[in-house]
């Protein structure tokens, strides 16, 4: 995967340094308040929540388990982070779930059980280099979708941003999708929230089988008229 252990390095510099300087939880993960909110807005989109069990990857302080109790969901959340700084001051700011945020690498780290849905908020958007960028990112959203049971959601920075700087990475939304549909064929595409941001979603009920059975059940239906 390219140069992953320098982007790490270079990952957990700026991010400890955040929370460090930083006194609210969207600045600490290097975001306004509005496109923090929005993202999370966009997150919710991916399913059923409710009563789900959920692994946030790049969970940082723990802030999309903060919106998930203010939206009134319950679920079973866990978090993940490669910094150990972030996590533990996410378990001294949620003493109650402590144990539910977990210094872990999904791309390197085995990971012993699977969740209904995994989430991602924008955890590769510093730039190093075009390679190790799609490199670390298309490796994760495979990752996302093994140890997914029903589906994830995956928001990056977009390459139809108008307004760039030095120091993010641009995805190309359709690189990321041509890779996809090697392993997924049910997916989609939210560009819509943000100007410089998009979400992929991707689900492990396949479409042909899908619609194989929605065939199957109306041949049922239409057989059991005739016979009535």
């Amino acid at each position: 995967m390219g140069n992953y252990d320098q982007y790490k390095k270079i990952n957990n510099t700026f991010f400890e340094k955040l929370i460090t300087n930083s006194n609210d939880d969207h600045s600490a993960v290097g975001q306004s308040s509005l496109s923090h909110k929005k993202r999370f807005d966009t997150m919710l989109k991916v399913g059923h929540l409710q009563d789900s069990t959920l692994l946030d990857i790049g969970c940082g302080l723990g802030s999309f388990y903060d919106f998930l109790n203010q939206c009134q969901l319950n679920t079973t959340y866990t978090g993940f982070d490669i910094s150990e700084k972030m996590i533990q001051k996410a378990k001294k700011q949620h003493p109650q779930i402590a144990e539910r945020f977990i210094l872990k690498d999904i791309l390197e780290d085995k990971v012993d059980s699977n969740f209904d849905y995994i989430v991602s908020v924008g955890p590769l958007n510093l730039f190093l280099d075009e390679k190790t960028n799609y490199d670390i990112t298309l490796n994760l959203m495979e990752k996302m979708f093994k140890h997914a049971n029903k589906g994830f959601a995956f928001s990056m920075t977009s390459a139809l941003s108008r307004k760039k700087n030095n120091d993010t990475f641009y995805y190309d939304a359709k690189m990321i999708i041509s890779h996809l549909e090697k392993y997924c064929n049910n997916y989609r595409l939210d560009h819509s929230y943000l100007p410089h941001d998009f979400t992929i979603f991707g689900y492990k009920d396949d479409l042909y089988n899908s619609e194989y059975k929605n065939r199957c059940y109306l041949i049922l239906l239409i057989s059991l008229f005739f016979f009535l």
